[in-house]
């Protein structure tokens, strides 16, 4: 509505200005419903969302989309675009997601400056997309862009996350004390935030006893995840404690400290099996990770049980879930290999590797161990050509880029569940956070 400040006063103009009182209410009640219409939608599709059921939530956030386009103010439409962004996220499809923030980020930069906690946000999601595509100067330049921007903000959880967020980062570029740094800062905010006996304290402490593990420093990471674990008791947060003491397990390991180790893995898988079920997928992680241990300390038989276990479980109960069948034969077959039965450790990966050679060329490359492993073990039976024949129908996965850091059967791997992340930069106190 234009401003009357400055209208010259004649009686046409009296006229006109009637014409305008009258409509006004009728555009404003235009505009209340337009907004109304699209939260409605919006959060329909955040619920649709955080239930799983990414197709409705999508079909959702369209319409929110439409809707909001047809509005003058572009702001609800720079927040469907931002929100969207963990559907994205969560199916890998990262150039939409960056499409859909690079759009949000041009109408908040606008319409609220680059200084705005809004913009932030969008802009620590964006970074976020890039370091999930592989982009890590571009991640960390604008993880850098983020923190300036929230350094002036009195909003310090926000100013947490994407600490956190480029501490991540630094972890996988194994830049450690750059890490540790923004680990420990964010510490310090959540602390003045949310008190010394909160959860996000207990994230942060679980995040620095991870990235410590992750970097051979077991006896730090000890120190932290003790920590964490202590307060998520305190909390009575089962899938705290699950994820620490499964951390503390493989910390112990690494310092062949067995029966620390062992008791973290029994304890974590106990509470696993409570939590989930003991046929779960992951509960089979904590059971290889003591089934491993045990046999370490000279626990042969236990640890025998536990492996052959998990492989049928793996294979009763997950039939949908060859990549779960497929590591599991991998530890089992490590395991009679150890103790020098070669011909079983042969049959099981032979049994398995129909499984592993109709999984995805992803998940082939994820599980190159099984290959590699089969064919040193062939040719330690004396079967050259078997074992070059192996190598040459699966020499993709033996390039150096798809090789892995360390080979699990010299250091466990963690699940995924348990890898230290932030939530994304978001408002919405309804989507994932940490996982």
């Amino acid at each position: 509505m234009p401003s009357l400040k400055n209208t010259k006063v004649k009686m046409f103009a009296l006229a006109m200005l009637a014409a305008v009182v009258i409509s006004a209410p009728l555009r404003a009640q235009t505009g209340e419903t337009t907004n109304s219409a699209w939260a409605q939608k919006e959060n329909e599709a955040e619920t649709k969302f955080v239930a799983g059921q990414f197709r409705d939530a999508e079909t959702k956030w369209k319409e929110a989309i439409e809707i909001a386009q047809k509005d003058a103010n572009k702001l609800n439409l720079a927040e469907t675009l931002n929100q969207m962004t963990h559907l994205y996220l969560k199916q890998r499809r990262l150039d939409e997601a960056r499409t859909s923030l690079q759009a949000a980020l041009a109408i908040r930069e606008k319409e609220l400056g680059k200084n705005n906690p809004k913009t932030a946000e969008t802009l620590g999601n964006l970074a976020l997309v890039e370091h999930k595509s592989g982009h890590d100067a571009d991640a960390e330049r604008l993880y850098k862009e983020v923190i300036e921007i929230k350094r002036k903000d009195a909003n310090s959880n926000s100013l947490a996350i994407t600490l956190t967020n480029l501490a991540n980062l630094y972890g996988e570029m194994r830049k450690i004390e750059e890490a540790r740094k923004l680990y420990l800062e964010a510490l310090e905010l959540d602390k003045k935030t949310y008190g010394a006996e909160h959860k996000e304290v207990a994230q942060d402490l679980f995040n620095l006893g991870a990235v410590m593990y992750h970097h051979n420093y077991n006896k730090e990471a000890i120190e932290y995840l003790d920590q964490s674990l202590a307060l998520y008791e305190k909390l009575n947060d089962t899938p705290g404690k699950i994820k620490s003491l499964h951390y503390l397990g493989l910390s112990h390991a690494e310092e062949k400290s067995h029966g620390k180790a062992i008791d973290a893995y029994r304890k974590a898988l106990t509470l696993h099996s409570q939590l989930k079920g003991d046929r779960h997928p992951d509960t089979l992680v904590h059971q290889l990770n003591l089934a491993r241990t045990l046999d370490s300390s000279g626990q042969e038989k236990e640890a025998e049980d536990l492996y052959k276990d998990a492989v049928g479980t793996a294979t009763k109960y997950h039939t949908d879930s060859r990549v779960k069948l497929i590591e599991c034969a991998i530890e089992y077959a490590h395991f009679l290999r150890r103790h020098g039965r070669k011909t079983e450790a042969e049959n099981q990966l032979k049994e398995v590797l129909p499984v592993y050679e109709s999984l995805s060329a992803h998940h082939r490359r994820e599980l190159y161990e099984l290959p590699r492993v089969y064919s040193d073990l062939l040719r330690e039976l004396k079967k050259e050509s078997e074992a070059d024949a192996l190598a040459k129908k699966h020499l993709d996965v033996f390039s150096p880029h798809h090789v892995s850091k360390v080979s699990p059967e010299s250091k466990p791997s963690a699940s995924k569940q348990d890898i230290p992340q932030r939530p994304k930069e978001t408002k919405k106190s309804k989507a994932p956070s940490k996982k």
